[in-house]
């Protein structure tokens, strides 16, 4: 084993042994921190929290990925109105101008008809977010986001007179949903649906409540812990979601399984107590991202096929309460479709022999005339769609689709070796590519030698810029916003630098 192998399997396995610990590590959020200083301020007040707000702000006036253009409309209406509220000094009148100028100018962003990369409840916040920018005075027109608008109002009716219960999708976002904001909705973790943002709106609402004194303590500690979390150390920077244990344990072994390194005998110790762990969670019904929040489609896709190929005990059963027919969702009643779900499905499906072409046929009919995937809903890099479809039509009778793929990849690779839907290459997005060229290599799909030289040059590029202990990367993963799932992210990295240097010389890779 070469040195450089040894340290990245000493860092991997020091991951695997800490999933779930301090509730899953998770970067922070512009949406959720401006929720919370509008309604649950930190103790330590909120200059901190508004400059770190300000300090994340765009040339263009918004926040968020340009790149990921449809999640960034409700984290810049909530700075926004977080901005006007503490609005002090220049600094903050430009940065709220700005912002302004931003929403004004969103035309082009909502399109008449929508795609399937809408953000979480943003059809219900963004409405709530505008008629309370309104409210306080802010000019911004509704004509932009006709259509997102239109959305909301139609999933409204479908919601009805629905009663939001703890652990659900709807107390995750129920912010927007003013009138369902009530007692009984702080679950095991002191959260509302494991939502800052949730979680600040019931405190304000349940101010001078005396009834509920002890419960709104357990919230305000929930915000201090989801802080911590964050890696920002800034009292009142929270993540959008936390706790996300079962979800960072089953999509980090997940990572693992695309990189074949589920059977690597140094890993097996922490992958046994995981494995134990991760099946006496998966239910019948599926797994949720806690185990105190409602199954999903995804991290139970996730865990089947990772248990399977683990030679663990697993069923199917789990999965099917997701299946749509041609494809999967991530929770029931979903309006927009989820590529990544169902292929993660179909990953799993295959791994037990059952017939997937029905569900081939869709991941088929959305692929890009270029040969990627694009616009999935919960994340926003191609390449990672792209990976995900990969892992779940190899092996299949469609081949002379993923040779276009293959084709696409080399193309779509760097000079440096890396690959990145940004400015500059990233780490994240470059440890998809190798996965994907990895996955078609041993499928027998592109060019042996062309491969290995774009995967030598990937690997340098990686070993380059390998920063263990760096958090401030770019966010690709979609929920309210874009976030980073800390390890899940970190995990896909290591995978796939493991990977490539079982296919390339490691030394001579990392020499260039």
């Amino acid at each position: 084993m070469t040195h450089i192998a040894e340290v990245l399997l000493t860092d991997l396995g020091s991951l695997v042994a800490e999933l779930g610990k301090d509730g899953g590590l998770i970067g922070p959020s512009i949406y959720d921190t401006a929720q919370v200083l509008r309604w649950a301020p930190p103790h330590e007040g909120t200059r901190p929290a508004l400059d770190w707000l300000c300090m994340q702000q765009r040339s263009d006036g918004g926040w968020g990925d340009p790149n990921i253009p449809l999640a960034r409309t409700v984290p810049t209406l909530a700075a926004a109105i977080a901005l006007h509220l503490y609005c002090e000094t220049a600094r903050d009148r430009s940065a709220l101008a700005a912002a302004l100028a931003f929403l004004r100018s969103e035309e082009r962003t909502w399109p008449d008809k929508l795609p399937n990369d809408v953000p979480v409840g943003a059809e219900l916040i963004a409405p709530s977010l505008l008629v309370e920018a309104h409210r306080v005075g802010l000019e911004i027109p509704e004509t932009p986001y006709a259509s997102l608008l239109a959305l909301g109002q139609r999933r409204s009716k479908m919601m009805g007179a629905i009663r939001v219960q703890p652990g659900t999708t709807v107390s995750h976002i129920v912010e927007a949903i003013s009138d369902e904001i009530r007692s009984g909705l702080v679950d095991f973790y002191g959260s509302v649906g494991h939502s800052p943002a949730a979680t600040a709106a019931w405190l304000h609402k349940t101010e001078g409540s005396t009834e509920e004194h002890q419960v709104r303590a357990r919230a305000m500690e929930y915000l201090t812990q989801a802080a911590a979390v964050t890696g920002v150390d800034i009292p009142g920077v929270v993540p959008t979601a936390w706790p996300i244990t079962r979800f960072e344990q089953s999509f980090v072994l997940y990572a693992l399984l695309l990189g074949d390194l589920l059977v690597h005998p140094r890993l097996q110790g922490a992958l046994r107590e995981q494995y134990k762990d991760l099946s006496a969670a998966l239910h019948p019904t599926g797994l949720g991202f806690s185990d105190h929040f409602m199954a999903d489609g995804d991290d139970t896709a996730a865990a089947i096929a990772v248990l399977r190929v683990a030679g663990q005990p697993v069923s199917l059963e789990g999965l099917e309460v997701f299946n749509n027919g041609d494809h999967y969702s991530a929770y029931r009643g979903e309006l927009q479709v989820s590529v990544t779900v169902t292929a993660r499905a179909v990953h799993a499906l295959r791994l037990f022999g059952r017939d997937v072409s029905r569900n081939e046929e869709f991941l088929l009919s959305h692929q890009d005339p270029d040969g990627a995937w694009r616009g999935d809903k919960w994340n926003g890099s191609w390449l990672y769609a792209t990976l995900q479809v990969i892992a779940g039509l190899r092996r299949g009778p469609v081949r002379q689709a993923l040779e276009k793929t293959y084709g696409f990849l080399l193309e779509q690779q760097r000079p440096d070796g890396s690959w990145g839907t940004q400015r500059n290459g990233s780490t994240e997005e470059t440890a998809y590519g190798i996965l994907s060229l990895r996955l078609l290599e041993t499928d027998g799909i592109g060019d042996t030698a062309k491969t290995r030289v774009a995967l030598r040059r990937a690997a340098h590029w990686m070993l380059v810029h390998y920063q263990p202990f760096c958090r401030e990367q770019p966010p690709f993963w979609i929920a309210k916003e874009t976030y980073r799932p800390e390890r899940i992210a970190r995990a896909f990295e290591l995978s796939a630098l493991l990977s490539v240097l079982n296919f390339v010389d490691p030394e001579s890779a990392f020499i260039g």
